[in-house]
């Protein structure tokens, strides 16, 4: 496997960056989480850094963190404290 990007989606910032196979990080972006927590807000900016570091790196894959709880599924968020995600599709 190539790259991948990580994001690290929180109540006060979207933290995203680019690593290759050995763990560096070649790339790093983030924006502030939307005040209110207006879900389409926040994920238009995980969409958005994501598209930001994609422009100057090919991806293998993309991996996603949020501090709450997962369901089974392991695609959907049933509760993040720091964010308005109730039963959202993450996936």
């Amino acid at each position: 496997m190539g790259t991948t990007i990580g994001v690290d989606v929180g109540g006060t910032k979207v933290a995203a960056g680019v690593v290759d196979e050995q763990g560096r990080v070649l790339l790093f972006a983030r924006k502030d989480t939307p005040v209110g927590g207006d879900r389409a807000q926040t994920e238009k900016i995980v969409v958005d850094v994501v598209g930001e570091l994609r422009l100057t790196h090919d991806v293998d894959a993309i991996g996603i963190g949020a501090a709450g709880f997962v369901g089974a599924d392991r695609a959907t968020v049933l509760f993040a404290p720091n964010l308005a995600w109730r039963h959202e599709p993450l996936r």
